[in-house]
């Protein structure tokens, strides 16, 4: 996209060298399955940084029939998109996975709920691109090497309120 554009205009060479995207790494740190017979035949990529106005984004709908949502470098909007796939009406309980720096030796797995996810955004010790999948076929991964984000929600409601408090 517009970094090979930028490359190009700049006039530097480069090489598009054909990889595993950090989706399919994630997804595979946790035994993953994308799809899911029975509970979910469809996949979604997106940055998340597309919610604009009042209504939902293409993905978000494809979320709330039942597609597997996995959201590139979405720890800044992780409170957003919890949200408004709530508002939209998919249980905040579904489930969510999520790994930094995915398919590197230094990468952390995450996972709990879609309720849990706005405590991505509030992590300080996070500073890598954060890769998130969330849909019901999630909930058949593996999460033995997994930190649960339960365990920071503390931080976002914390964070959340001492931003309400400043305004």
């Amino acid at each position: 996209g517009e970094e090979m554009a930028s490359l190009r205009d700049a006039g530097i060479a480069y090489e598009v060298v054909p990889g595993v995207t950090a989706a399919f790494a994630a997804a595979a740190d946790f035994e993953l399955p994308l799809t899911l017979r029975g509970v979910s035949s469809s996949m979604v990529f997106t940055t998340g940084h597309d919610l604009k106005g009042n209504s939902l984004p293409d993905w978000a709908k494809l979320a709330i029939s039942g597609a597997t949502v996995a959201v590139y470098m979405g720890r800044s909007v992780a409170a957003e998109v919890a949200g408004r796939l709530i508002e939209a009406g998919l249980s905040p309980d579904t489930a969510v996975a999520g790994v930094e720096n995915a398919i590197l030796a230094n990468r952390r797995r995450f996972h709990g709920t879609l309720a849990d996810l706005p405590s991505l955004e509030v992590r300080a010790d996070l500073v890598g691109p954060v890769m998130t999948i969330i849909g019901d076929a999630v909930a058949g991964a593996n999460f033995e090497r997994s930190e649960p984000l339960a365990a920071h929600r503390h931080e976002g409601a914390a964070q959340t309120a001492a931003e309400g408090a400043e305004r």
